[in-house]
């Protein structure tokens, strides 16, 4: 009622120091000054680290704008909600619960390294290259089958071949699409595509294989493969290898972390309940 009573009367006392004429002004300033903060906004998230991390992740549905914006309204909510229950429960504000606001601040802020939000991104966009990284085999073993298929008199085209390859992929469809679209103006240029757009060596050696092996003879082109066949399969477990050593890490730290914060939480309760017991003794 406090608030309200507040409310009114500066709205009231607004009313009766301005005219209208000057109201109208001062609503389009601030109309203004809202639409530019919003400009401001939006134009650096769509810049920002975050929208980098969400385009290698390849989520469609949420972009670093709406992401902020739900992030932000949830915390509000979650602020609110703990501060009118307290003032209801309590009649005052305990000042205890601006701790939860701040932690989920912290966990899901994404810029920071250890964050909730941070580690799943970084998830679904390893477990997205993972599958890309498998295809990359799988086109490899069709570059074998196919060129088994070809007549010994026949030249490699590797355009065709992959254009009529595209089906049988979901991860690396788009990037072999752009590939293609490269290869007959700059083939040099087009057998960097995998390795830009999805990185790791093996993409590198496939793109040198494609690169190499296009209008060779089906002799050369079968050499070819069989002589980088080895390469490619040691960078492939290599980097598998490396990749577990860093999950292992990373899920090593975060139940250490977990542990330490239970363990913290049982003594911080010990020793309250140790106080209010000695309190109730003393009184």
């Amino acid at each position: 009622m406090y608030f309200i009573l507040i409310i009114f009367g500066s709205v009231s006392l607004y009313k009766a120091l301005t005219s209208q004429e000057e109201r109208k002004i001062h609503r389009l300033k601030i109309t203004k000054q809202m639409v530019n903060s919003k400009e401001k906004f939006v134009k650096s998230n769509k810049e920002s680290q975050l929208q980098k991390r969400l385009n290698e992740t390849e989520i469609k549905f949420i972009n670093a704008v709406k992401f902020q914006v739900i992030r932000i309204i949830f915390i509000l909510v979650i602020t609110v909600y703990y501060l009118v229950s307290s003032i209801i429960e309590n009649n005052y504000v305990d000042y205890k619960i601006f701790a939860i606001p701040c932690a989920l601040f912290i966990v899901t802020e994404p810029t920071l390294k250890w964050s909730l939000s941070s580690l799943l991104l970084n998830m679904i966009s390893e477990r997205l290259n993972r599958k890309k990284i498998e295809e990359v085999f799988t086109l490899f073993d069709l570059l074998k089958a196919d060129l088994d298929d070809l007549h010994s008199t026949q030249n490699v085209n590797m355009y065709n071949i992959i254009k009529q390859s595209l089906p049988m992929f979901t991860y690396i469809k788009g990037s072999l699409s752009r590939m293609l679209s490269l290869w007959k103006s700059s083939p040099e240029k087009a057998k960097t595509v995998l390795y830009e757009e999805i990185g790791g060596e093996n993409t590198k050696i496939i793109g040198e294989i494609i690169y190499k092996i296009d209008q060779t003879t089906k002799e050369e082109a079968l050499d070819l493969i069989e002589a980088e066949s080895s390469v490619f399969t040691f960078s492939y477990y290599q980097g598998q290898l490396q990749s577990g050593k860093k999950q292992k890490t990373i899920l090593f730290s975060f139940f250490t972390l977990t542990s330490i914060l239970v363990i913290a939480w049982l003594v911080i309760f010990v020793f309250g309940m140790f106080n209010n017991s000695i309190d109730q003794t003393t009184f």
